[in-house]
Formats: structure tokens, C-alpha cells, sequence
């Protein structure tokens, strides 16, 4: 599933409202905690509020817009769609279990499944499938350079 229905935009909308309660514009991690457990996320560690808040965090200000809520939530629904073979290639080579792949960790998986790449290569790689340019790859960029 792609998108949102209506209703549930306005679900998230009203969820998104509650806990903007000063009407700022955006929540804080602490909100987005709040605002996750609200929509039925379970999300029981801040580690995993802090990754999930990095993740979905476009603009990387620590704080997250109504959009970008949006654009978290669709993912999470396309999660429940993924592939349960990538996923576990994703996880074996995520060998620190941060839900990243790193430099070192791309160029395993790399090595895996075709020859040794140099350097150059890899960087390219990492410049075509980090969308985000954090200098890491998520498992939405993972799955995207295993299709292409």
C-alpha cells in the first residue's frame, strides 16, 4: 500500500494535533514517542524512537512536521508489505543490529553478491541508493539497489 485513505489521514492528523497541543508546527522525540504509541506503534525503547525519529526526520532539525508523519507512516505500511527474503539479508549484514547498513557492512553485502568492488565503487553506490545521504543504507535504500 502506497498511500493513505482520507480517513486515515485524518486519523493521523487529529493524533498529530494532540500532542502539537501549543500548535508549533511540529513534535519533539518525546511527542513523537507519545504520538507513535497513540497510532498503535509499539515503540518500546528510546533508541528506537531516536532511529525511527532520524529515519523519518527529513530535514534533520530534530523535530517532526505533520508531513513528515505522513511520510513516516506510509513507509511503515510499506514495511508490512517488504520481502521477507531481503529482509533477512538486510539483517544478516547489519551486523551492529542498528537497522543500518554502514561503509564496512554495505561492502560485505556487496561482496556477497557479486566481486570485490573498489573504493570508487562503493561510493557510488552509496551515493546513487542513500536517498537520505546520512551515509548510511536503510532497508527501503537496501531493497531498491537489490531490485535494480
Amino acid at each position: 500500500m502506497n498511500s493513505l485513505t482520507q480517513v486515515e489521514i485524518e486519523y493521523y492528523r487529529d493524533a498529530f494535533k494532540f500532542f502539537d497541543r501549543d500548535k508549533k508546527g511540529y513534535i519533539t522525540a518525546e511527542d513523537f514517542d507519545k504520538a507513535l504509541r497513540r497510532m498503535g506503534n509499539t515503540i518500546p525503547t528510546e533508541e528506537e524512537v531516536q532511529n525511527l525519529l532520524k529515519e523519518y526526520d527529513i530535514n534533520g532539525d530534530g523535530k517532526v512536521t505533520f508531513e513528515e508523519m505522513v511520510v513516516m507512516t506510509v513507509k511503515r505500511k510499506q514495511n508490512e508489505d517488504e520481502d521477507p527474503e531481503s529482509r533477512k539479508l538486510f539483517d544478516k549484514f547489519d551486523s551492529n543490529k542498528d537497522g543500518y547498513l554502514n561503509r564496512e557492512e554495505l561492502v560485505e553485502v556487496l561482496a556477497q553478491l557479486g566481486p570485490r568492488l573498489s573504493s570508487t565503487d562503493v561510493e557510488e553506490i552509496l551515493r546513487d541508493y542513500d536517498e537520505n545521504h546520512d551515509g548510511l543504507i536503510q532497508f527501503s535504500e537496501f531493497e531498491k539497489m537489490l531490485i535494480q
